[in-house]
């Protein structure tokens, strides 16, 4: 549905973003994801049509749109302030860009109505946008850029502004919205969890590029590289010359990896006691640190050889500075490159 090849960018001498290539299947949630600085914002803008200074392609349907200016591609965008005309009550603003299309009284208000019930807003339609809390925002601005029917809905850090518990409730709900509604979307965002709640795909991006493409489950059992195992919270990563290594590898029968450039220890093959795989090692280890994360633990041990592992554990082991047994499977041990 969405085709970019090989698109470039740059701020004076500055690049902000280097033969950037990606697609979006119909129906399909993508999501950019990186740190600040990283081109997420800029890629979106060429999408849109409001940054037109570029390399490369942009296609829709087969179509390239470059001559195509941003107000008629019909594209929805949503942004992290919201963006809301204050003059205007809730149904006054998803009214908007109907009203701009022509369209009938009646035929606005019936669209207005059935807008405010999918996202949750039953009742509101003439409040003031003023008096709205965070999450009620959020929704009016999502109704507002799916009013027009677009063809793609580009969503711009549009839970940044909100804080972390309704972040997390509104991005399962921001999925569930745009999967109804059949629309195919780009959603940017620097927080990997909400990436995983929200995007079929995600693409990792370091400044000016995407590191990797991949479906959530995947970018997390299977990073691409150190930068990526990183950035998605993996801890686990050691260079691979790290003496401290040597005799784990040995022992998993992995010592074939040491030639690689860094060996991630995948927290999901890494478990308290007893190893659910039988070839799995068991180490003893020094309980540094445990925080509660409400369905688990988030641990952290050292091991005899001073190897920091972090992993979860559904039940606190023991006291911070106990002895316990740490197991880990052949299966933890990644070879990244840089």
């Amino acid at each position: 549905m969405l085709q970019v090849v090989n698109v470039s960018h740059a701020y004076g001498d500055i690049a902000s973003l280097r033969h950037v290539s990606l697609e979006v299947e119909p129906g399909e949630i993508d999501c950019l994801l990186g740190p600040s600085g990283c081109g997420k914002t800029t890629l979106l803008r060429i999408i849109a049509g409001l940054e037109t200074e570029y390399d490369g392609i942009v296609r829709i349907n087969g179509e390239d749109i470059r001559a195509t200016p941003a107000h008629k591609r019909g594209f929805g965008l949503m942004f992290q302030d919201f963006a809301l005309f204050p003059h205007l009550s809730v149904a006054g603003n998803i009214a908007y860009g109907l009203k701009r299309r022509g369209l009938g009284r009646g035929e606005i208000r019936e669209s207005v109505q059935s807008l405010l019930r999918r996202v949750g807003l039953n009742n509101l339609d003439e409040r003031d946008v003023a008096s709205l809390s965070g999450g009620q925002k959020q929704r009016v601005a999502l109704a507002r850029s799916l009013a027009p029917n677009p063809r793609l809905l580009m969503l711009d850090e549009p839970l940044g502004s909100l804080d972390a518990q309704l972040r997390d409730q509104l991005a399962l709900e921001l999925r569930r919205i745009i999967k109804d509604a059949g629309l195919s979307a780009i959603y940017v965002t620097h927080d990997h969890r909400e990436a995983y709640a929200v995007a079929d795909r995600i693409a990792v991006m370091d400044i000016g590029g995407v590191r990797q493409l991949d479906k959530p489950f995947q970018l997390y059992r299977q990073p691409a590289s150190a930068y990526v195992a990183r950035f998605l919270g993996l801890t686990n990563v050691y260079s691979a010359g790290d003496s401290r290594l040597e005799r784990l590898l040995d022992q998993l029968g992995k010592g074939n990896l040491l030639n690689a450039a860094w060996i991630l220890i995948h927290p999901a093959g890494i478990s308290f006691g007893a190893g659910a795989a039988k070839d799995a090692l068991e180490l003893t280890a020094t309980l540094e640190d445990a925080v509660f994360r409400g369905e688990h633990y988030q641990l952290t041990a050292v091991t005899g050889s001073e190897l920091r592992l972090s992993f979860t554990a559904r039940d606190l082991p023991s006291k911070i500075g106990d002895a316990i047994r740490v197991s880990v499977s052949p299966d933890a041990i990644l070879p990244l490159p840089d």
